[in-house]
């Protein structure tokens, strides 16, 4: 078995047709709510402060490539911050536009990572990617747990939105401790290999070295253990991942500002807590198209923002995180492909002329 992880395969067909299907179920959605009403809240927009939530967008990517940057340097991985936000960006464009491919985009970041990277070492892009997906899972779970009290004694959230909310919550955690446990945990480390080896010969139809796979384990394996005992730079990629889990709050407190709509941070907080786990789950597509929209619409509504401004503010949102993010993704991952390409021509060359 090779150790490169391919980089996931994109039907573009299937893609393009569950994109319109979920984007058909919202626009269902937004005519029954009513369009003349949703429209009249977007007629009011500040295309100025909404610029902000563009380059708000952006600075969120910035700062969870630093965050990545600090702990893969750790694992002494070869790679600019140039790189890794290019990188960062293609696997936001890979989450979005493959159907259940909540962890495409990890699948990305590892492959391009060792691609483009000045040393080539399989189980520290894993480390890193795996580490820098626990250390960006903390904010948002504060986010969430500072917000549930919020919601509880200071808004008038129906039953409905806070039980969400408690859900979510518990599923993150859960999840959480796993993915830190297998991490580090030898025994269900292997044991966690040794059941996906099956599925995974199915999926690629072709057959696994299992020794390989158990080496790759371990040595991945060891490296999150290096990275536990670099307390330091665990530090200061968390301090990066707050910067952007900040960011990525202040994109819908800008979007509600270019609508003189005023919402309390903390509604935001408990809001994005759950749409960002919701999307993480198998919902069968492209970046949850149609079913985020109409959930976020429902849940800022719920914390009592007007329905129609709830319906506006998602869009404008929306058009940030999912298109605009997505739009310059494609674009990353088309260039990153080429360097690739280009840096395998060179070495043919260079093995053709010695």
């Amino acid at each position: 078995m090779n150790r490169e992880m391919a980089l996931p395969r994109i039907q573009v067909s299937k893609s393009t047709a569950l994109v319109i299907f979920g984007l058909g179920i919202y626009l269902a959605y937004l005519r029954r709510l009513g369009f003349g009403e949703v429209a009249e809240s977007l007629d009011g927009v500040s295309l100025a402060i909404f610029s902000a939530a563009l380059v708000l967008s952006l600075l969120m990517v910035a700062f969870n490539a630093l965050s990545w940057k600090r702990v893969a340097e750790e694992l002494d991985r070869g790679a600019s911050l140039k790189e890794l936000f290019l990188i960062y960006l293609s696997s936001i464009f890979l989450n979005n536009l493959i159907p259940s491919g909540s962890f495409s985009g990890e699948t990305a970041r590892i492959y391009f990572l060792d691609k483009v990277g000045r040393r080539s070492r399989f189980d520290a892009s894993f480390a890193s990617v795996a580490a820098s997906r626990i250390i960006t899972s903390v904010p948002f779970l504060l986010g969430m747990v500072l917000s549930l009290p919020y919601l509880v004694f200071r808004s008038s959230a129906p039953s409905w939105a806070l039980t969400t909310c408690f859900i979510m919550m518990i599923f993150s955690v859960s999840a959480g401790f796993a993915l830190v446990g297998i991490c580090f945990e030898e025994r269900l480390l292997k044991r966690m290999v040794g059941t996906a080896i099956g599925p995974l010969e199915r999926i690629f139809h072709r057959e696994l070295d299992r020794e390989v796979c158990y080496d790759a384990a371990s040595g991945f394996q060891r490296c999150m253990h290096l990275l536990g005992q670099k307390r330091g730079a665990v530090l200061e990629s968390l301090l990066w991942a707050f910067a952007g889990w900040l960011c990525l709050e202040m994109v819908a407190l800008a979007a509600f500002k270019s609508l003189g709509v005023d919402v309390s941070p903390l509604a935001i907080f408990a809001v994005y807590s759950v749409i960002i786990v919701f999307q993480t789950l198998p919902l069968g597509l492209p970046g949850g198209v149609g079913l985020v929209e109409i959930l976020m619409t429902a849940l800022f509504s719920a914390v009592g923002i007007p329905i129609y401004d709830a319906a506006a503010v998602t869009i404008l949102i929306r058009l940030v995180q999912l298109w605009f993010l997505a739009l310059l993704g494609g674009i990353s991952t088309v260039h990153l492909m080429r360097r690739i390409e280009r840096n395998r021509n060179d070495r043919a060359s260079s093995y053709s002329t010695s």
